[in-house]
Parts: structure tokens; sequence; C-alpha cells
């Protein structure tokens, strides 16, 4: 299989030019300038670092006379192959980059959208986001928030500290499922990029950096498709009501205060949609992205932090179908 990577790669996406430019994609830059200096012409958002403002602007060509081809390595974080990357951009600001395509939920409107409706789930802020269609990728500028993921931290923490934040977690869960829709779908309305809920892609699909989404569809409808891929029966859920839920709350996706007693930050919001409601304790108990990774000097348990927030879902009241689900998945035709 030929796999079709988004060009030019995600990772390249974002380029240090110098010491106090930096170019993102095809239509913005970024410039950082004394804290007393004024704003540049055009300044679409500005934010303190230190001695230093920052301020984002369209691209101006006059600015990169005479630069090199720049550098995408230089500050970036992470990179997650075809599909997006993540650069740091001074101290107190992480750029996101994720491929698009037209139909896709955005995750700054899903971010928006917790911060608006959820204000108690602590998540960074977003200062500003746009795609690229040139580039078929967005761009998200959000705060940095200075901790780390459960899964650092988890060999420091007591017995006591990953439970309490295993029922942190569970609650915030409850807190989500408050709000509900008749349709399986993203906040904004789109599909829902949830590769265990649908059928297996062919072995011919090749254009990996472009999500391939389910929905919307209404609560029966989904039921429906999900009988008809399966031999097994579908796991249990509301067919009227599916809650809001983040899909993706493994443990590189929370952050944790210092102290380890508590949940500093939520992140990664581009998983998020309304759910059939026994995929809520059912997800972190059957999939792999919830595992913990294990340090060269600390062996542990990798499945610890699965069963404990599944376990604190039921307690919530979540049911886990993790029997049922692993039948039907397993039973998945190739109708």
């Amino acid at each position: 299989m030929v796999v079709c990577e988004i060009k030019p790669p995600a990772r390249e996406s974002v380029k240090r030019m110098n010491s106090q430019l930096w170019t993102l994609g095809s239509s913005m830059i970024c410039a950082k300038l004394n804290a007393q200096d004024a704003p540049p012409p055009g300044s679409i958002v500005s934010w303190q670092d230190g001695l230093n403002t920052f301020h984002l602007l369209p691209r101006n060509e006059s600015l990169l006379i005479n630069l090199s081809e720049g550098d995408s390595i230089k500050n970036r974080i992470q990179d997650n192959g075809t599909n997006g990357a993540v650069w740091g951009i001074g101290n107190e600001v992480i750029c996101k980059v994720k491929s698009w395509s037209e139909g896709r939920q955005l995750e700054a409107s899903t971010m928006n959208l917790v911060r608006d409706n959820f204000p108690s789930v602590p998540l960074p802020e977003v200062l500003y986001s746009w795609i690229d269609r040139p580039l078929n990728r967005t761009f998200l500028i959000m705060t940095r928030v200075h901790a780390r993921t459960l899964n650092v931290a988890w060999p420091t923490l007591s017995t006591g500290q990953r439970q309490s934040i295993a029922n942190e977690m569970a609650e915030h869960c409850l807190t989500f499922a408050g709000k509900t829709s008749s349709n399986y779908e993203s906040v904004s309305g789109c599909g829902v990029h949830e590769n265990w809920l649908k059928k297996r892609a062919p072995a011919s699909y090749t254009t990996t950096w472009l999500p391939v989404t389910l929905g919307p569809l209404s609560g029966p409808d989904l039921k429906e498709y999900m009988s008809k891929i399966s031999d097994e029966p579908v796991p249990h859920f509301d067919i009227a009501a599916l809650p809001f839920y983040h899909c993706d709350l493994g443990p590189t996706n929370i952050l944790v205060s210092d102290d380890g007693n508590s949940v500093a930050a939520i992140i990664d919001w581009e998983s998020v949609a309304y759910c059939p409601s026994f995929w809520i304790a059912t997800r972190p108990a059957t999939n792999w992205a919830y595992r913990l990774s294990e340090p060269n000097d600390d062996p542990q348990d990798l499945y610890e932090w699965s069963r404990l927030f599944s376990s604190a879902l039921v307690v919530k009241g979540f049911s886990c179908q993790d029997a049922a689900f692993r039948k039907w998945r397993q039973a998945i035709n190739h109708c």
C-alpha cells in the first residue's frame, strides 16, 4: 500500500525564520517585539510573553526578503506523522496544525463551546484559529498550560492521587453528559471522527491524512448502521439522547497540577462529539489509547489508568459494555 502524505507535510507548517519571526502556513506570520513597542499594523491577536509581545499578522512577503527558507524543527514539540504537528511559540503559546477537509469539525469551535457551557472544565484558551485552504490544514493558537501529562506524572502519584484524578475526570464526563443531541454528530453538526464505531477502511484507502468521518446520523440511524456492519448485536444505548463526550481522555491528554492532586487541563478536543451512551465508560476499557507508557526504570501495569477511569465512570452511572463491544467489533463484516 502506498501512503499519501499531505503536501507539504504537516511537520513543515510552521517555520522559524529568525529569532523574531515565524511563518505559519501560507497566510500568516508571527512577530516577536519588545513589550513597549507599538503593535504592528494589521495585528490580529497579540499576547504577552515575559519582556516581549508576540503578534499574529497576515503574511507580508516584504518581511521575508533575504531570509532563509526557515527551520520547521526548531520549537516543534510534537510530530504526529502525516496528520499534524505542534509547536511552541515562545513560552506561553502553542500552535497546533492538523489536516483538514470540508465538513471537518474545528477543534477551536469545540473548545469555545466547552468554555461557554462547562466553565468548571479546565482547558487552554483559544487565542485564534483559521483554515489554510490552499494547504488543507487548520491552525490553532492557544495558551500553553505549564503542567505534566498524567502519563508523565503517573509514577510519582500515590494510589489516592490516581483515584482522585480518575474521579475528577469522571465528574467532568458526567457534566458533559448533561448536554445531549438526538444525532451522532460534532458540536457544529459535522460528521464524527471515531474509527472504532464504524466500518474499517478498505485496504486500498491510502489518503491517511484525510480523516474519514461518519454522520451526522440520528440515533436510530446510527444503531441501524452499526447493526448492518456487524454480525453481533450492538451494545445498548438510548437512541433518543446521545451525550456529549470527549472521546480521547487517555493519559497524554490530561494535564495534572504540580502537587498531583487535581486536573490542570484537558487537551486535544478534536475527537469530541455526541456519542452513544455506552461509549463513555466502554472506550476507556477497550482502547489502546488509554494505556500508560512504561518507563524504563519503573515497570508498571500499563492498563491501570484504563481500569481506574472506566470504573470511576461506572460509579457515576455510565454503563461499561466492554464484552458486548468487543464481540460487536470483532464481528464487523465486509458488506
